[in-house]
């Protein structure tokens, strides 16, 4: 089975199970914070891997409220939840695919990429980094979040405990990767919140110029 097939897989258990529910609370406590603060938009939002859509419905009612939003998700799964609860929504699409595979709308360019605990399932999170940065609108910000990093001591054994294969960077690396990738103003910090025994979640953010 493919690398991808299993994240997959994997995913689709965890929304068929439940998981997703308490997934989504335990990430909510630490990704409120980041969106919250921002702007309201009338541009395009972009999700990568939204899981139940807990984040994608904030945005597409609140800061995009006035704008569009898309979503792109693996999980056929989880999709299917992100599609109800978003259901009664007209300014929302998602995609089932994997986002490095993903061909997004043709002239599509975004002012706002976010991702929460998806990056380090790409076998190449520098390509990931890239593609995002590329679909950018100038002055757009691309904002990652994982859980998952070399500093992280309570993240250490996930891999071996999820059964897939898994890339544990150090912060500095998506510090380099998000300059390296042409983005500006490039910054990071740990939050905390939510479940204390999943750590402290790297947050680091860039803006194409």
């Amino acid at each position: 089975m493919s690398h991808e097939l299993e994240v997959e897989a994997l995913f689709d258990e965890w929304a068929i199970e439940d998981g997703a529910v308490d997934m989504a609370r335990e990430h909510w406590a630490r990704v409120e914070p980041v969106l919250s603060a921002l702007a309201p938009s009338t541009g395009r939002y972009l999700e990568i891997g939204p899981g139940n859509g807990y984040a994608l419905e904030y945005m597409a009612r609140s800061k995009f409220a006035s704008g569009h939003c898309l979503a792109v998700e693996l999980s056929q799964e989880m999709a299917r939840m992100c599609a109800t609860r978003v259901s009664d929504l007209d300014n929302v699409e998602i995609d089932v695919e994997s986002f490095l595979n993903w061909r997004p709308p043709a002239g599509s360019h975004f002012d706002l990429i976010f991702s929460m605990e998806v990056f380090y399932y790409f076998e190449d999170i520098t390509a990931a980094i890239k593609k995002a940065a590329s679909l950018l609108a100038p002055g757009g910000e691309l904002i990652v979040m994982v859980d998952y990093y070399e500093e992280s001591h309570e993240s250490q054994d996930w891999a071996q405990e999820l059964g897939v294969k898994l890339t544990r960077w150090p912060q500095a690396r998506y510090l380099d990767a998000f300059k390296a990738a042409g983005l500006q103003a490039v910054t990071q910090e740990v939050k905390s919140g939510g479940v204390d025994e999943h750590g402290l979640t790297l947050c680091t953010r860039g803006k194409r110029t």
